[in-house]
């Protein structure tokens, strides 16, 4: 069932996001079909008399400690990833459902210690406006999908779930890595104007980008692009980019 899931969850945000990012659920799944997992659960559960969800913690646990202790930062933040398997398998284990942020019925900023990479592809681009996490890097899974996305956040934060409680007012900068907590009159207003301006930049940038590219002493420029999210293909054939 676990191997399922992701398998669906990778396949729905590749098709809206892009298969580089949905191959980040390629790494779960391949954890999953690791014989040797499974062995070490096994083994577990023979040897000391346990439960298949507290095999799972333990061997799941090792495994995040493993890739934590690693010297590489990339495979070192891997550990949330091996963590984000561990809850999806005791999940199924349990047969227990959750309540999860992809159907939401009003705008909300989430704060949070932190978001596994699962949880973030889950969300829903509509309601969810940003969210920042104690945890987490700019090369995590989780920022990398939050990115792919357009969710504004801000992760590695420490102690943002301290300071933040239910019904406070939030700016997320994503831009700038800025969180601001209850912002006076002054500051809202700042930030409303910053993205009133970044809408007309891309108003701007988006009525030259079917100009000839062609230089002011007439030396035409060949204009390619590298299509990351399928939904930019359209867009492209229409420039005649690629």
């Amino acid at each position: 069932d676990s191997i399922a899931n992701l398998s669906k969850l990778r396949d729905a945000v590749a098709t809206k996001h892009g298969k580089e990012i949905g191959g980040i659920f390629d790494f779960h799944i391949g954890i999953l079909r690791d014989k040797s997992l499974l062995k070490q659960v096994v083994a577990e559960i023979e040897k000391q008399n346990t439960t298949a969800e507290y095999a799972v913690s333990v061997v799941m646990r090792r495994y995040a400690n493993m890739f934590l202790e690693m010297q590489d930062r990339y495979l070192s933040e891997r550990s949330k990833d091996i963590r984000d398997i561990e809850k999806n398998l005791l999940r199924n284990l349990i047969g227990r459902k959750h309540e999860d942020l992809a159907h939401l019925t009003h705008d909300v900023v989430v704060i949070a210690h932190d978001l596994l990479p699962s949880q973030t592809a889950a969300l829903d681009r509509k309601r969810v406006r940003g969210f920042a996490t104690d945890a987490g890097g700019r090369t995590s899974h989780t920022a990398i999908v939050a990115r792919a996305m357009g969710i504004p956040a801000v992760v590695g934060l420490g102690n943002i779930t301290s300071e933040v409680s239910g019904g406070d007012t939030v700016i997320i900068d994503g831009n700038r890595g800025v969180i601001i907590i209850n912002p006076d009159e002054d500051q809202l207003a700042e930030h409303r104007e910053l993205e009133k301006k970044l809408h007309r930049l891309e108003a701007e940038l988006a009525e030259l980008r079917d100009l000839p590219a062609v230089t002011k002493d007439g030396h035409q420029v060949s204009v390619m692009a590298n299509i990351e999210f399928p939904g930019e293909i359209p867009d492209a054939l229409t420039r005649g980019a690629l």
